[in-house]
């Protein structure tokens, strides 16, 4: 099933939204909605990967790419994940360089948080 991207901006946070296969052939959907974020700079952005069925390593570089810039601009990012993306993290040993959550809700609760904290 192809990709289908889409961001939600809320004050508090923006949330990008993913379903379906994020291959190679679905990156520059992905690409156009990352280049929108940087260039906005919102304070802070949910990936919500919960709906993804596959992840390539297109799509895991274009997210790396992502939590790297974001985060030296300042940026706060929660990723959403399933057992899918959750796999593929370990896999790939990049579990600990993402701050993850089980769903949208415990993602802004958890950005709420850091945000009262500082």
């Amino acid at each position: 099933m192809p990709a289908s991207i889409a961001i939600t901006e809320r004050p508090e946070a923006w949330i990008l939204s993913a379903r379906g296969e994020l291959d190679y052939s679905e990156c520059a959907g992905f690409r156009l909605q990352i280049d929108r974020i940087l260039r906005t700079m919102p304070p802070a952005c949910v990936v919500d990967f919960s709906q993804i069925d596959y992840l390539d390593s297109s799509g895991l570089g274009l997210l790396l790419s992502l939590s790297r810039e974001y985060g030296t601009a300042g940026g706060r990012l929660v990723l959403v994940t399933n057992d899918t993306v959750d796999g593929i993290l370990e896999i790939t040993r990049l579990d600990g360089i993402f701050t993850t959550a089980e769903t949208v809700d415990d993602a802004l609760a958890h950005l709420r948080e850091t945000a009262a904290a500082e």
